[in-house]
């Protein structure tokens, strides 16, 4: 007779993840309709502008970006700064398994954890832009409970994909919208050891009948590590496939 609670327990657990899968799926639905996205949309193509601050490997340094993101795994920075009175301008581009940096008139290829440090950026790009979550065979959705963020009750989704980091997303209960992200990740200046990376969007905007973010934070291993606001974002927009080649 004790087996019989045992078996039940097996009988009802797929039953049970199924309807814990439909329960983050609607989460994710609510977050895309906030967004300003329709059942079926595409992920526009984006490029937006940044000015901010990083801080990492003992120095800090503020620095403006200009982004390009064509999802799933082609995004481009142009990164300028200034650090010890010294100016600073680079480039770094991923396009499918390939990445580069570029820096004064010279590129290389990224390799080993550098290599899979970038694409991993570029993969929680892409899961943070929410709507291939909905459209995406390739994820699997389960709720991850309730946090706090920001002083307010937030919901979580937890999203796998096969070979890549897992990422937790966080949602406001009373707008849908994402206001956090967290994702472990290996850090060159702790010698790619891996910790937990914490993205908060802020200051969500109307952005030609879409919501965007005007703000985020990244917090790495518990200290603040970019501060960016965000300067121009457009999305639609038709990007030159030259932007994705080697620099």
């Amino acid at each position: 007779m004790r087996l019989l609670p045992l078996t039940a327990l097996f009988l009802l657990t797929p039953a049970a993840r199924g309807d814990d899968a439909a329960d983050a799926r609607a989460v994710v639905e609510k977050a895309a309709k906030a967004l300003g996205y329709k059942p079926g949309d595409p992920l526009p193509a984006m490029a937006w502008t940044e000015k901010g601050t990083f801080s990492g490997g003992g120095f800090k340094m503020e620095y403006t970006n200009a982004a390009a993101f064509h999802g799933p795994d082609k995004m481009r920075f142009d990164m300028a700064g200034e650090f010890g009175g010294m100016k600073l301008a680079f480039v770094i581009v991923a396009n499918g398994d390939k990445a580069w940096e570029a820096m004064d008139g010279k590129s290389q290829e990224m390799t080993g954890d550098k290599l899979e440090y970038f694409r991993n950026e570029v993969y929680q790009v892409y899961t943070t832009s929410v709507l291939p979550l909905l459209s995406d065979k390739g994820f699997a959705l389960a709720t991850a409970g309730g946090k706090e963020v920001g002083g307010k009750k937030a919901v979580g989704v937890k999203v796998t994909r096969d070979k890549r980091p897992d990422v937790t997303l966080y949602f406001d209960p009373a707008t849908h919208l994402p206001v956090k992200a967290e994702m472990k990740v290996k850090d060159e200046f702790q010698g790619w050891k891996e910790v937990l990376d914490e993205v908060y969007f802020e200051d969500w905007k109307d952005a030609g009948g879409r919501k965007a973010f005007g703000k985020f934070r990244v917090v790495r291993d518990g200290k603040p590590m970019i501060e960016s606001v965000m300067t121009d974002r457009k999305e639609g927009v038709k990007l030159d496939p030259k932007l994705f080649e080697k620099p």
